[in-house]
């Protein structure tokens, strides 16, 4: 006994499995597929998920201002990461952990160029400096 049968609508062979035809997307047994079910089975491609584009514009703003800008754009950085956190649910999750990690990024750099900021001002660091670019 064979697997297969053919489309009812365009004659494509179609396995036992399969619930809609990859050639047409018309339903096997007469039920008609989503839209992105259709664009899916139609083009052989699983439904694929969106990705979260603020959560990850966030972290790499936030890890390339840390590096190599000196946090110059932390700020950015942070609120984008922020906003792709918020708006992670609405990507089903996605970007979540770039997102978390752009805070991440962006507050401990902060904090470690505050701190160097109070010791240098607390050592007269800063005098130094200026009156260097005087003389």
């Amino acid at each position: 006994m064979s697997n297969s049968s053919f489309c009812t609508n365009c004659g494509a062979k179609l396995d036992s499995k399969q619930k809609f035809c990859p050639s047409c997307g018309k339903g096997v047994n007469g039920e008609e597929p989503k839209s992105t079910e259709k664009a899916a089975v139609i083009n052989n491609v699983p439904e694929q998920k969106q990705t979260n584009g603020l959560a990850v514009a966030g972290f790499v703003i936030s890890l390339v201002s840390s590096l190599v800008c000196c946090g110059a754009f932390n700020v950015v950085g942070l609120v984008l990461s922020i906003v792709g956190l918020v708006k992670a649910k609405d990507y089903g999750g996605s970007g979540k952990g770039m997102a978390i990690a752009g805070i991440i990024i962006s507050v401990l750099f902060t904090i470690i160029v505050t701190i160097i900021y109070v010791i240098a001002a607390a050592a007269g660091g800063f005098e130094n400096v200026y009156y260097s670019t005087i003389v």
